[in-house]
């Protein structure tokens, strides 16, 4: 009887675990369900939310089949401009400072889910949305899934990826650490004048990061950035209160003229910036992933990468645990899945923690060390490479896992 497997969550998250499952296990029955209708229809430029990608993205993205119906879509970040508001230290990082073109992507997330679910067709993953998942039994023979409609479920592994919010983590009675930081993102895309030239922003201000991500553009004559400012949660609410005019002054006040003028701003979200990580990522038959097990800080926008990672990490683990005729439920297998990944996950998950607090104003004994320090990493190279190494996820591409799983295609597609 093929194994199955059954993940919770239609979202990016989700669809690129199912992918990678079906890659591992290409005779398993891999199912998603999904609680609301899968979007359709293209929205408008200027409305959408997008994904940072690094280059260790880029390549399992690749390796999976995923990449090329994205690629044409994604805008490319050549260099990395590095700033502090109102003092004089910044630094800028490239390409060339690890001998690659680029340094990462910038994909609308309505076209990396499209191009998500039209790869996990391919490969015959059954997806099933509207599907609404009531309640997961982990006292069952096997692991069982109850739907609003009725139906039971069984499963030889779940994976559960409904967000940092999941109510099923906590039926299945996983601890999470939940830091509540008083910070909020406000997200948009915003258009300057001018074309596109591939640099992404980095602009530590007072009141908190603001990332600007080039974002390829239609009109030649305009330039498109996702916009991802981290804020207070008074001045979150502020600006979402303001119309355009007076929050595009508000923008360029911050972040200057770099750009220039900044001409147009799209639809804005905000949500509070909330840190999730869970105390244990597993029961038998169980696992969580995605926002469910670790949600971080935006800053440097490494949140999809890990996950992306992670979804590497466990298709290795499931192959060599189906390939010993372990099953793919076993705590054991589980355990091997943890041991790959903890120490990414704390890496990425201390370093962001660092950045979003690193430049917050501490008076002129701090300040003034850290800006000489964020001068020195534009004159020092070796400095700008490491740093640059680990935002990309070069440092994780010779992974021995994920060269067993995709027989190396990751390391030959940068």
């Amino acid at each position: 009887m093929a194994e199955r497997i059954v993940i919770i969550g239609g979202g990016m998250v989700g669809l690129a675990f199912a992918i990678t499952c079906q890659y591992a296990l290409p005779h398993a029955d891999i199912l998603v369900l999904e609680a609301r209708p899968l979007p359709t229809g293209t929205p408008d430029p200027l409305d959408t939310r997008a994904s940072a990608l690094n280059l260790a993205s880029q390549s399992i993205l690749s390796a999976l089949g995923v990449w090329r119906s994205l690629e044409v879509s994604a805008g490319v970040i050549s260099q990395i401009h590095v700033s502090h508001q109102a003092h004089f230290g910044s630094a800028m990082i490239e390409g060339s400072d690890l001998g690659v073109p680029d340094l990462g992507y910038v994909v609308e997330n309505h076209i990396i889910g499209r191009g998500l679910k039209e790869r996990a067709d391919a490969v015959g993953v059954t997806i099933k949305a509207p599907c609404e998942v009531e309640y997961l039994s982990t006292s069952d023979a096997q692991p069982a899934i109850y739907l609003a409609t009725g139906e039971i479920l069984y499963a030889d592994l779940v994976i559960v990826a409904d967000g940092n919010q999941s109510s099923l983590r906590h039926q299945l009675g996983i601890d999470v650490e939940w830091r509540r930081t008083g910070q909020h993102a406000v997200v948009a895309n915003v258009s300057f004048a001018g074309s596109q030239q591939g640099i992404a922003f980095e602009r530590f201000t007072p009141s908190g990061p603001m990332a600007l991500l080039p974002l390829a553009s239609s009109v030649p004559s305009e330039q498109r950035f996702n916009v991802v400012w981290s804020l207070t949660e008074g001045r979150a609410r502020d600006l979402m209160t303001l119309d355009d005019e007076a929050f595009l002054v508000d923008l360029q006040r911050h972040f200057g003229w770099r750009l220039g003028r900044a001409l147009r701003v799209g639809r804005r979200n905000t949500w509070p910036l909330d840190r999730v990580r869970v105390r244990e990522q597993s029961r038998s038959g169980f696992l969580v992933a995605g926002n469910a097990a670790h949600g971080i800080h935006p800053v440097a926008g490494q949140g999809l990468n890990l996950s992306l990672r992670d979804a590497a990490s466990l298709g290795a683990t499931l192959k060599v645990a189906s390939a010993g005729g372990r099953n793919l439920g076993d705590i054991a297998t589980a355990r091997d899945y943890e041991h790959k990944v903890l120490p990414d996950q704390g890496r990425i998950i201390d370093a962001t923690d660092l950045l979003s607090t690193l430049f917050e104003p501490r008076g002129m004994a701090f300040d003034l060390p850290r800006d000489v320090a964020l001068t020195s990493l534009d004159l020092i190279r070796p400095l700008r490479r490491h740093i640059a190494e680990r935002g990309t996820g070069l440092d994780t591409l010779t992974n021995p896992a994920w060269e067993a799983l995709f027989s190396a295609p990751v390391l030959s597609a940068v």
